[in-house]
């Protein structure tokens, strides 16, 4: 049960909490640059201003549109046989936004192949769509050889969606780097404001994490967390004050936890980890194992 908020000692807490606040603040303000990534926006914090650029085009959305459909499809009609009246609702509503974005491809200026490849696989989409609705049911069978088929589009509009991003991160970031002073450009970090089901590999993720110098872990299997690093990724947060407070926090809590414990990463894990798993290694008479270990 919560302690009351008039407890002293809850009120205490409350004085540490707002204590912690205003010094992860201060630590912000100064910081060398700083640059967040939301969604499809670059923010740069640096010398007390702030820059916006572009993260993406348009291009990048419509690629990942387009290479929804088909999974959708799967998502939907997956473990079906015959149609429910939601299902078939909702097939029919597909069926009319397939159509007006398969009209709408030819005046995106696409590149031809680019082109020719949504419009294989919004057709192969409408033709399931029709397919099923035709037969009232469908078989795994017919929707396993679908989704199979799309896979190499499906693959090249996430390469091409990719790109774009990359690209674009790439122009923005050179140019602001290229109005910093050599010292600046040192000290630059960045936080990758990530969904709150961020997977590994995120694309901006990996693009800071070279270009700032950072260990390139490509697919980030697992987050390296240590206190130099200089990219962070902040799950769940797509607020541009939540993450800069990431980074800020970052730091000051590896300069509290080497100036307390003596070990830098310490306030990375949480403050009952250590008790936690002694607790738990003797209660159940076992050990953690390390990431990758475990059996299959």
């Amino acid at each position: 049960m919560a302690l009351d908020p008039a407890d002293p000692i809850s009120v205490l807490n409350q004085a540490f909490r707002d204590a912690y606040a205003a010094r992860r603040d201060a630590v912000l303000s100064r910081m060398g640059p700083v640059i967040a990534q939301i969604d499809d926006v670059l923010i740069l914090r640096k010398g007390g201003q702030r820059f916006e650029a572009p993260a993406r085009t348009r291009r990048y959305h419509e690629y990942k549109a387009v290479t929804h459909v088909p999974l959708a499809l799967h998502i939907l009609l997956a473990g079906k046989g015959a149609l429910d009246d939601d299902t078939r609702t909702r097939l029919l509503t597909l069926r009319g936004l397939i159509t007006a974005s398969r009209t709408s491809l030819e005046g995106r200026g696409l590149p031809a192949e680019a082109l020719a490849r949504q419009q294989r696989l919004l057709d192969a989409s409408f033709a399931l769509v029709d397919g099923v609705l035709a037969a009232d049911r469908v078989t795994q069978a017919e929707l396993s050889a679908f989704i199979h088929a799309r896979v190499p589009d499906l693959l090249k509009n996430a390469e091409d969606a990719a790109r774009d991003q990359i690209d674009t991160m790439h122009a923005s970031v050179e140019a602001w780097k290229r109005e910093m002073t050599g010292n600046e450009r040192g000290q630059l970090r960045a936080v990758v404001a990530a969904s709150h089901m961020s997977r590994p590999g995120n694309v901006a993720a990996q693009y800071f994490s070279i270009t700032l110098g950072d260990t390139w872990e490509g697919r980030f299997h697992e987050e390296d967390q240590q206190p130099g690093k200089r990219v962070l990724s902040s799950e769940a947060t797509f607020d541009e004050p939540s993450a800069f407070a990431l980074l800020a926090t970052h730091v000051l809590d590896a300069n509290t936890a080497r100036g307390i414990f003596g070990e830098e990463t310490r306030m990375a894990r949480d403050l009952l980890a250590d008790a936690a798993e002694r607790i738990l290694a003797g209660m159940f008479q076992t050990s953690p194992e390390p990431p990758g270990t475990s059996a299959p």
